[in-house]
């Protein structure tokens, strides 16, 4: 009986890593498969060792540049850019990992970031002024980018943005909690990624994709199985609570027109960030970014956390503004 036991462990044992081999190789097929059907609507910049992916439309002597938030990429953007590309030019692009760019190298910090999509912009021939609109994490991607190169900045346009000071702000139980189940939770995915277990779930690294329209879905959620996808997400958020001291550890910014539209409810926020006590301390850190704008701030009455897909017309607006004040019309 304790032989037969054995052979049969030692059976389900082998049948498990088989599985587990055939289901690896069947996500690096799947995914790419996903990218051969699914090739990058604008261009692969090599950056120093990997190649981002950025899309531009319009014409104009202003660029707007895109900066998606955690987990995003350009396709966050499709309800916007469009339009705003009827007034100027206007670029999205992928972040190292998101969408069609490579994984790239180092802490997927601030300082990171702004130095991966300086190169970007100038490798594609950007070198006039530009407006900054990020989105969440993106926002405070946009916010360090600005106190960086201020030579190249003309406006921001903050979408419900992190605050420089939001790991700070919160009590220290409710941060621990908070982030630490979220660090486990992206560490696991990016674990679990690359075996195709989650694709088979059909667990895709973004949440957005069933908000946008019906030909974007998709392939949306197609190369949100990417195990690179899940990985800079883990990355990212590995470094959230660094990302923001950079930007604490920065010069104030000055005279540079500013935006802030700001979320009413906390719906599609992260996993944990519900309750009152996280909506009191997101409206005052919203309040707080707001007290640097050149611009009314914007509060979104409908939808939630993603506002330029829920009611992208709100910022399509703002944008518009700016770049309208800034040509001096």
């Amino acid at each position: 009986m304790v032989k037969n036991r054995s052979k049969f462990t030692k059976w389900v044992f082998i049948w498990l890593i088989a599985s587990l081999v055939l289901s690896t190789g069947w996500q690096s097929l799947a995914s790419a498969a996903d990218l051969k059907r699914y090739p990058p609507p604008g261009q692969m910049v090599d950056v120093g060792g990997h190649h981002l992916h950025i899309h531009c439309m319009g014409t104009g002597e202003l660029t707007v540049i895109l900066e998606a938030g955690m987990s995003g990429w350009s396709t966050d953007w499709v309800l916007v850019q469009p339009e705003i590309a009827k007034i100027t030019r206007v670029c999205a692009y992928d972040r190292a990992g998101y969408g069609w760019s490579e994984a790239g190298l180092g802490p997927r910090d601030s300082r990171q970031v702004a130095t991966e999509l300086h190169v970007l912009l100038s490798e594609s021939g950007i070198d006039g002024d530009i407006i900054l609109v990020g989105h969440s994490l993106g926002g405070l991607f946009a916010q360090y980018y600005a106190w960086t190169y201020p030579q190249q900045i003309a406006g921001i346009v903050l979408v419900d943005s992190v605050h420089p000071e939001q790991s700070l702000r919160m009590k220290e139980d409710v941060r621990k909690k908070y982030e630490g189940n979220l660090k486990t939770l992206t560490l696991m995915t990016s674990v679990l990624a690359p075996t195709g277990l989650l694709r088979l779930a059909g667990q895709s690294e973004t949440i957005i994709a069933g908000k946008l329209p019906d030909e974007y879905q998709d392939m949306v959620r197609s190369l949100g199985f990417q195990s690179k996808a899940y990985q800079a997400l883990n990355e990212e958020m590995a470094s959230f609570e660094q990302s923001q001291a950079e930007v604490q550890d920065s010069e104030a910014l000055l005279d540079i027109p500013l935006a802030v539209i700001s979320s009413s409810s906390l719906q599609d926020f992260p996993p944990g960030f519900s309750g009152d006590y996280m909506k009191n301390l997101w409206d005052e850190l919203q309040t707080d970014l707001n007290k640097s704008a050149t611009l009314p701030q914007v509060v979104a009455v409908n939808g939630g956390h993603y506002i330029h897909i829920d009611q992208p017309e709100l910022v399509i607006q703002a944008v518009t503004k700016m770049v309208n004040a800034l040509q001096g019309k």
